[in-house]
This record gives structure tokens, C-alpha cells and sequence, in this order.
């Protein structure tokens, strides 16, 4: 807290804010507004007793370290400051509204806000004053920006670099100076340049074969003792090297708004000519190898895991919440499942749990071809979908009309939806737009489901879901079960109709979807067969005839 022994003036603080790194060091305006601010404070017959400066911060932005702390410590309660000068309005805020903000928390704190150059007479038209110089300010704020924004998009369209830190590879050189301004273009660093080929050999399988992963190649890349300018390798910036389309020789200037961070259109950016240093087909090579590793478009682990029963396993111990992993022995010639809470947490609270794999594989294929895979029980579980009477007809054609009708309905809003785009009221990157849509066509999607689950049961003779076509569905998967030739296809067939496998070292439990069943029967085609389908509804939940 400020110092106010043996003073009897009214205590004030002054702040000061340079917009570049450059000024703070320098002291380019910084001693004019520091003089400024003393000669006001004794103008008016305050007494300064602390100094707050941010070098380098934007007058748009309250993320300011000094002017935070300044704020915070002028509004606390045992403060004695009476106000805080300033240089001029523009130095506390260049946006009116947050300025109006931080000024009303001041002068609530009893702390009054003083402009060495921009003086307020008191009265009942002083708000209007301070109202007109910020809305000037931060108007010329705006100009100021636009017209620097002008001049970057010139330089870059002209070929020039920006003023950024270059990519690794490159380094700045001026190619043509005007006055004090130089304008300056990439060259190659070449022990930077062959660090890159390296680092994109390495992800292509160049080096000994394998194509390591982003996380991987991090790690690989410190082991080596290589670094990123001095600095450790990160995942990030492996993916920074991987992306940058700058290598192929086309750098692009203008690709997201300086303000909001959000990507621009592409027909925004702006091409700037620089050395290559990969081929392109090097840089589309690597692209197809990061998007087929994309979780957004790969299969998740557990299902492309070779495991059978991977992400399906749970540990039956009681008061056991593990799930199963796979645990090999004697360099992988014997496989078990292992509850993962002792194998990963080191947690053996449940005591252990380790399950020969082909034996639960075996069981749990044996439960489906024998106990769930026969007409006998698909007719019990699916008595719904032959029930055959008028009146349950009659019922399904009145809940056919009205999902018809709930369809058309939410097809109508997608419609609405995209109207909204195309008139310019929506942006189609709007977060908003997005997960509306995505509600209405998954909707939609349901909405498909039930209508085409109604139509067959209603169906004519020959496309209407009764005992024979359950026979005749039970049949063909059982034969997909048993293809000794297509594993991966059987496996996925499994994890459709099975959602859980709760196992003990004596006992095995499965659990699996009704709506899984109930949406392969209803579409599955006599060419085709049952579709592999998944869903969440147990069809074994409790104790029933699967004893």
C-alpha cells in the first residue's frame, strides 16, 4: 500500500501506458506523460504517490498487469487514494464503453479520474465532454487501425514479410529500405531448413520405416538433442512444422482477424512468394497422413483396436469400477483381460482380475450364436415388432402421421435454418447456426429410424417383419459370427450387439442394446443382410431367461 506519512495533500497515483515494447524501453513518450502527470497533480494540489506503467499493452484490452493492479488497489477499502491522473483518456482506454466501466468503479471508490491534457470542467455537462473526447478517440483508434491494416495487406500483396518471427527455417533480411522504413523478405536458414526436411522425413517413414505419431515425434526429436530455436520440442510445435504450408514456398498473410483470432475465407488471404524448403508433395503426403489421424475422422482406439472385446470389458469384482485391458505373458504368447484400475492406477482394492482372453471371446460368441441369436428368444425379445393385430395397425398408422408430420416439421426448420445464411442474418461459422442444425438433423436422422421401422411392420406380405424374417435375420448373422476368414467384420458385429461384458475370474455376464436388434431387423435387405448397427439399451439387464 502507498506511503502517506507526514502529508496533508489528498493522495493520488499516477498511470502511464505505452503502446510498444520499443516506447517502454526507449522511453519515447514515456517521460513526457510521467512530466505531464506531476505538473497536473500539482496543478490541482494532489500528491503522487505511486506510478503504474504497461509498456507494450493495447489500450483496447484491461489485460494489463499495472493497470489491473492499480485498479484493484484504488478501490480496496482501506485506500487513501483520492485520484488517479492520466495523460490523456486515450492512455486508460481506447474504447469508450470500458472506459465509462472503469471510471464509474473509480469514482464509486471515491477515486476521481484526471487528464493532464484533456481537462473536464465540472458541472452538469461534464459527462457530455468525456463522452464526445472518448468517442473521438476511440473513432480515431479505429481509423488508425484500419489504416495500418491497409498498409500491412499492401506490403504483404507487394511481397514483403510483416514483421512477425519467421517459421523455423527462415530468417528476416532487408531487400529495400524507404527513409527509416525497411522493407524486409524471408531467406533460408540452412541448418534450420534441413532440421524441417528432417523433421518431415521422419513423419513420412524416411528414417527406418515408421511413421511416429505427433507426440512421438516431440519425444524422438529431444532425444536426439534437437531443439526448436533453443527451446524443447512440444507436440504443438511439431504440428506447427507439419502444417505450415510456408515450406512449399506459398506463405499466406491475412488469414485470421487480428482481433477476433477467427479464420478468415480463403479468398481473404494473401499470398506471399518465399524460399521452399519440401516439395509438395511432400506437404500433401504428410497432410493425408495427419488427417487420417484425425480422431474427428479415425476410428476411436477402442474400436480399432485388435482387442475383441476392447471398451466393452468391465471388472465384475465387487465394488470394482475398473475396466479390462489386455495383459500378455511370456512375450505375448499367453493374452488375458486384466482390470485396469491394479495394471494402470496400481489400485487392488478389488483384488486382482485377470481373465483368459480366448476363453471370454469364446463364451461370449457361444452366448450370442446359442442364447440370443435364436428365433425362439429374438421372438420374445422383439414381440413388439410382429405383433400382428388390427388394432396394433391401426396404432402404428396413427404414430406413422405423426412422426410424418414431426418430420416434415423439423425438415421445415433445417430449411429456416439455412435461409437465415443465405439472407446474411446468420454466419455460417456461428456456434449458435452450428448446433442448431446439428439438433435437427440428428433429429431428422431419429426421426427416419422409427418411420422406417413402422413402415415395415405395417408392410405388405413377403416386407413385413414376422417370425420367418426374424429366422431369416437370426441365420445370416449367426454365418457372419462364424466366417473364420473376415475376423475384423465379426468383431464389429459383436460390438453392435454388445454393449458390456462384466467378467470374473468365475463368471461372465453380457450386456447388450435392444434398439441394436431392433434397428438390423427392420433394415436389414435379403442382398445385403443385417447392417452393424449401436446403441445404448440393454438387453440384458437383468435376471431373465439368459440365465
Amino acid at each position: 500500500m502507498f506511503d502517506v506519512s507526514d502529508c496533508d495533500l489528498p493522495l493520488a497515483v499516477s498511470y502511464i501506458r505505452v503502446s510498444t515494447k520499443r516506447q517502454a524501453d526507449e522511453g519515447v513518450s514515456l517521460d513526457e506523460q510521467r512530466r505531464a502527470n506531476e505538473a497536473e497533480a500539482a496543478r490541482l494540489g494532489y500528491k503522487l504517490v505511486a506510478e503504474f506503467i504497461d509498456g507494450g499493452s493495447s489500450g483496447r484490452s484491461d489485460r494489463r498487469p499495472e493497470f489491473q493492479r492499480m485498479i484493484a488497489e484504488c478501490c480496496s477499502k482501506d485506500s487513501s487514494v483520492k485520484a488517479v491522473v492520466i495523460y490523456n483518456f486515450s492512455r486508460f482506454f481506447r474504447d469508450d464503453y470500458e472506459l465509462e466501466g472503469y471510471r464509474r468503479k473509480l469514482e464509486k471508490a471515491g477515486v476521481e479520474l484526471l487528464s493532464a491534457t484533456q481537462q473536464i470542467a465540472a458541472g452538469p455537462h461534464a459527462k457530455l465532454q468525456r463522452a464526445v473526447i472518448t468517442a473521438m478517440d476511440a473513432a480515431q483508434s479505429e481509423i488508425t487501425a484500419e489504416a495500418v491494416t491497409q498498409m500491412m495487406r499492401a506490403n504483404a500483396a507487394a511481397g514483403y514479410w510483416n514483421g512477425s518471427t519467421p517459421p523455423l527455417g527462415y530468417e528476416t533480411y532487408v531487400a529495400e529500405s524507404k527513409g527509416k522504413k525497411q522493407k524486409k523478405k524471408l531467406r533460408i536458414v540452412p541448418a534450420e531448413a534441413n532440421q524441417v526436411s528432417g523433421i518431415i522425413a521422419r513423419c513420412l517413414g524416411r528414417n527406418g520405416g515408421e511413421m511416429p505419431g505427433i507426440g512421438k515425434l516431440a519425444k524422438l526429436l529431444n532425444d536426439l538433442g534437437e531443439t526448436y530455436r533453443g527451446r524443447p520440442f512440444t507436440p504443438n510445435l511439431v504440428h506447427t512444422i507439419l502444417t505450415r504450408e510456408s515450406y512449399t514456398g506459398r506463405h499466406f498473410y491475412n488469414t485470421v482477424g487480428s482481433r477476433t483470432r477467427k479464420p478468415r475465407p480463403r479468398e481473404e488471404w494473401i499470398e506471399v512468394p518465399v524460399p521452399r524448403i519440401i516439395s509438395d508433395e511432400d506437404f500433401a503426403a504428410v497432410q493425408k497422413l495427419l488427417k487420417s489421424r484425425d480422431p474427428k475422422m479415425a476410428p476411436a482406439r477402442s474400436h480399432s483396436s485388435p482387442v475383441s472385446l476392447s471398451g466393452l470389458g468391465k471388472c465384475g469384482n465387487p465394488g470394482c469400477t475398473g475396466t479390462m485391458m489386455l495383459m500378455t505373458g511370456k512375450s505375448g504368447q499367453h493374452r488375458y483381460y486384466a482390470c485396469s484400475n491394479v495394471r494402470r492406477k496400481k489400485d487392488r482394492s478389488c483384488g486382482g482380475n485377470n481373465v483368459p482372453m480366448q476363453k471370454v471371446d469364446d463364451a461370449v460368441m457361444a452366448a450370442l450364436k446359442q442364447r440370443l441369436l435364436q428365433p425362439s428368444r429374438l421372438n420374445t425379445l422383439l414381440s413388439g415388432l410382429i405383433e400382428r393385430s388390427e388394432g396394433a395397425d391401426a396404432k402404428r398408422r396413427q404414430s406413422l402421421g405423426v412422426l410424418r408430420s414431426e418430420r416434415t416439421e423439423v425438415e421445415n426448420s433445417i430449411r429456416r435454418v439455412f435461409e437465415m445464411v443465405e439472407s446474411g442474418m446468420v454466419e455460417p461459422g456461428d456456434s449458435d447456426f452450428k448446433s442448431r442444425l446439428a439438433a435437427h438433423q440428428k433429429r431428422r436422422a431419429a426421426l427416419d429410424e422409427e418411420i422406417r421401422t413402422l413402415d415395415r411392420q405395417i408392410g405388405q406380405k413377403g416386407k413385413r417383419i414376422d417370425e420367418a424374417a426374424i429366422a431369416s435375420f437370426a441365420h445370416k448373422l449367426r454365418s457372419r459370427l462364424d466366417d473364420p476368414e473376415n475376423p475384423a467384420l465379426r468383431k464389429n458385429y459383436v460390438k453392435a450387439f454388445v454393449g458390456e461384458v462384466v467378467m470374473t475370474k468365475r463368471r461372465i455376464v453380457i450386456h447388450g442394446p435392444v434398439s441394436a436388434l431392433t434397428a438390423a431387423v427392420t433394415s436389414s435387405d435379403e442382398d445385403e443382410g443385417p447392417p452393424v448397427r449401436s446403441s445404448m439399451v440393454d438387453w440384458c439387464t437383468r435376471q431373465d431367461s439368459n440365465l
